[in-house]
């Protein structure tokens, strides 16, 4: 090109190349069996100044790329399954800490037989302990983010990122002489508070927004892409990495965007295909292949480097691995994820480069580090991934996505509320369904569309995600029973008359066939008067607390828990057995021993009398047709104009 031509500065042109990077680098990638992020990577470093030139390290391509580190981070904190994590919390600590140490310990004692300085060599430990989740697209794509190995691999990279972090902030000022007591006291008060404001306040005051101002998709959207921001920006402010809030951001974040949702597929597309993409075209626009290659020192640098960091953190995945039981493709995941270094490693031997405690080979062979950790994590997940066995959802909890078929305008709201109530706890969505026949005509279609719009309006309205179709099907009950297994459903709720038309209906002739062939438990809900709940009611009967009862009232017990801690009001047993007969079995189903207990002899009969406006009556009934439906309707009848949910379990 004629000289003064390049670097290119027309912003329309800077956008053009940078989109075709990232359409045809991960496409020439596979066409050498290599990933798409090295595609990515090398295509940013051929366009870059320090190859061809055409589009130069200005301020537009840093800071898209510096969102893309952001997002990648972001992202991670949105998959992390927490219900995952808590239950196997030792996971992630086992593997933070390995995976922490040994780096920690490796590269500093190679950095110190280099002839690096020790707080030199601390920084540049530090740098390598923590990562970045560079393959992490690969295991979006083969559906294991839910998997054991990547549940523990996110924990332990909150954990990681945070001590190395520390280990830098230490470092870094005994080589600046700074390390009086008040610094150290203003430093861990800022990090305690910074993290109740991600961990406790954020979620609170998001849930506020969602069931407010942000009932409209694109709103929640730009929401939680300003929170990453102001997260990040929070970190900086306070002495933490920016990547470390981005991360947090993504936690707090996590229940309110359920995974196969509409705004989950938006935060996806987006980070998919702009940020996360710019990302690593930026981080290749560092790379200098001449000075990587002819400089000696480099080269013994970098390659030290990759050999101490690669070897750690093969030791700590394979170690943790073992111990956890994981096999051996799972042990590779965990690798792959924890290998990549990318932008935080750089920041961090920048700012011991800053110090005047390192000079410009070593930061060259971080690049180098940047380069070939990228490449190795690529093709480990590209061939780990498609042998590890997809996770089992049958522990997936009641509300992760809870499926409510809606026919009648009149009580879509109420079904589409206690939809929404269920499944707030697990994080989960709705999947509002309408079923129509084949000959179903326009205008019924039309009807069946507005009631939809209505259902999630609905739901919006409650702060939780959904999903709304029109199904055409042979039957209604073809048609629900097809759409819990299609759309991985993990609980039913039915709308319900409180009665049956006829005497040898339970619930009613389309009820009881979906109930005797769901594969999953069924909330059989006749919706009340009331708008507000004000209490959540549990009713047990001396039959319910019999060895046949008790699966249906372990799940009424559930059910209502999540409602009343959803609607933040009391929960209160109403029970004729007296509270030294129900204690000991509330105790093993995990009820709080102080919930009010009202015994009442002949709990039905007195029910009425029992009741206020807002109650939200529950009982659960057994699979068994011989008891099911009768208890259901007595009590539906004593409950009067209240809301009344039957929960029957599968």
């Amino acid at each position: 090109m004629p000289e003064g031509l390049l670097p290119l500065t027309d912003p329309g042109a800077v956008f053009a190349v940078l989109f075709l990077l990232v359409l045809l680098g991960p496409l020439l990638a596979d066409r050498f069996r290599l990933p798409g992020i090295i595609g990515l990577i090398v295509g940013g470093m051929v366009v870059g100044p320090n190859v061809t030139g055409i589009i130069d390290q200005n301020t537009f391509i840093e800071t898209i790329g510096y969102i893309g580190l952001l997002y990648l981070m972001f992202q991670g904190g949105l998959d992390l399954d927490m219900n995952g994590f808590i239950r196997r919390r030792r996971d992630s600590v086992v593997f933070g800490v390995a995976t922490f140490v040994l780096p920690m310990v490796i590269v500093t004692a190679v950095s110190l037989a280099l002839g690096l300085g020790w707080a030199a060599s601390i920084i540049i430990a530090s740098a390598f302990t923590s990562h970045t989740l560079l393959s992490y697209p690969t295991i979006e794509r083969f559906d294991l983010t839910k998997s054991r190995a990547v549940t523990a691999t996110l924990g332990a990279t909150l954990l990681v990122t945070v001590g190395a972090l520390l280990v830098l902030a230490i470092a870094a000022a005994g080589a600046r002489g700074d390390s009086s007591i008040g610094f150290w006291l203003l430093f861990v008060a800022g990090l305690l508070g910074y993290l109740f404001l991600m961990l406790v306040t954020l979620p609170k005051v998001t849930r506020w927004f969602f069931t407010g101002l942000g009932q409209d998709r694109q709103i929640r959207l730009t929401y939680l892409l300003s929170g990453m921001g102001v997260a990040a920006v929070l970190a900086g402010l306070i002495g933490i990495e920016p990547i470390v809030g981005a991360f947090l951001a993504g936690l707090a974040f996590n229940q309110f965007v359920p995974s196969g949702t509409v705004i989950d597929d938006r935060v996806r597309v987006l980070g998919q295909s702009v940020f996360i993409p710019a990302f690593l075209i930026s981080t290749g626009m560092l790379l200098d292949p001449v000075a990587l290659v002819t400089d000696p020192r480099t080269l013994a640098l970098g390659g030290a480097f990759v050999a101490a960091e690669v070897s750690a953190k093969w030791l700590a995945a394979e170690g943790s691995g073992r111990l956890m039981g994981l096999p051996g493709p799972e042990r590779q995941v965990m690798f792959s994820l924890t290998v990549g270094q990318a932008a935080g490693a750089l920041a961090a031997v920048i700012v011991a480069d800053d110090l005047g405690l390192v000079g410009p080979e070593v930061v060259n062979a971080v690049v180098l580090v940047i380069l070939l950790t990228a490449l190795l994590a690529g093709v480990t997940a590209d061939r780990s991934a498609p042998k590890v066995e997809i996770p089992d959802r049958t522990e997936v909890p009641l509300g992760t996505r809870v499926v409510v078929p809606v026919s009648n305008p009149r009580s879509v709201a109420r079904l589409v509320r206690v939809g929404a109530q269920v499944a707030a706890a697990d994080s989960g969505a709705v999947i509002a369904v309408n079923v129509l026949p084949f000959d179903a005509r326009p205008d019924q279609m039309k009807a069946h569309r507005l009631l939809a719009a209505k259902a999630e309006e609905t739901a919006l309205k409650a702060g939780s995600e959904v999903s709304t179709s029109v199904r055409i099907d042979s039957t209604t009950v073809d048609g629900v029973l097809h759409t819990v297994v299609e759309q991985s459903g993990t609980c039913l709720v039915m709308g319900w008359k409180g009665y049956a038309n006829r005497r040898e209906s339970l619930f009613g002739a389309t009820i009881d066939q979906i109930v005797s062939r769901s594969p999953v438990p069924v909330m059989v809900c006749r919706p009340g008067d009331d708008d507000v709940t004000r209490r959540v009611v549990v009713v047990i009967t001396e039959e319910d607390l019999e060895p046949t009862g008790f699966r249906g009232t372990e799940l009424a017990f559930e059910v209502g828990h999540r409602l009343a801690r959803q609607a933040e009001v009391n929960l209160v047993i109403v029970s004729e057995a007296g509270a030294e007969q129900v204690f000991p079995q509330l105790a093993s189903w995990g009820v709080a021993p102080d919930v009010q207990v009202i015994t009442v002899e002949g709990v039905i009969g007195r029910l009425n009398r029992l009741l206020a406006p807002g109650d939200v009556v529950l009982t659960g009934v057994p699979p068994v047709k011989s008891r099911l439906g009768k208890g259901a309707r007595r009590l539906a009848r004593a409950a009067g104009g209240r809301t009344v949910i039957v929960a029957v379990p599968r």
